[in-house]
């Protein structure tokens, strides 16, 4: 280690004089040793990250698609329970649009409350971690947004079989449903 990063060149000459004579190696043998800087350390570790990110969002990819398969999946559920309640609805006059609505909107609700709750989980953990860590906390602003984005276009995929299902329900059918 060298106190001024202008003398490294010369700290290096004089690691490899050193190395060399400890090896007993010869003027005109190759050295059998390398000297590397903290810089090939760090563009290692870049190299590497770029992985680890590629891999983060392939993980983050399916996670998606799972959460949108389950929410979609309470969905479907919540309308088999409701027949009944969609029955009556059209019975009164409920439009089909109304019916799609009203799935929709229950759709997004859900997806925005596990949004909201993600954020607020996230930024409690990278608190605690900073906390431990004895560093400061930032708040991601742009994260966040984007993710209550990504949860809002979920929420919305997820709700279009169920509240379609929901809309094309028989009336009569529907009441006599249990």
């Amino acid at each position: 280690m060298v106190p001024d990063a202008s003398k490294l060149d010369e700290a290096i000459d004089a690691a490899t004089s050193q190395f060399r004579q400890s090896r007993k190696l010869s003027v005109k043998q190759k050295d059998n040793f390398q000297i590397r800087k903290s810089d090939f350390i760090v563009n290692t570790l870049m190299d590497n990250i770029k992985y680890l990110s590629g891999a983060a969002v392939v993980l983050g990819l399916i996670t998606l698609l799972g959460s949108t398969i389950g929410l979609m999946n309470v969905l479907l559920v919540s309308v088999t329970e409701r027949t009944q309640e969609i029955g009556i609805r059209k019975a009164l006059g409920a439009k089909k649009s109304d019916i799609k609505t009203q799935f929709f909107i229950e759709s997004i609700i859900l997806g925005q409350l596990g949004g909201i709750l993600g954020i607020i989980l996230g930024v409690l953990s990278g608190n605690m971690v900073a906390y431990l860590l004895k560093i400061g906390t930032v708040l991601p602003w742009a994260w966040m947004i984007l993710g209550l984005v990504i949860c809002l276009i979920v929420s919305i995929l997820a709700g279009l079989l169920p509240a379609s299902r929901a809309a094309k329900l028989n009336p009569i059918e529907s009441l006599r449903y249990e």
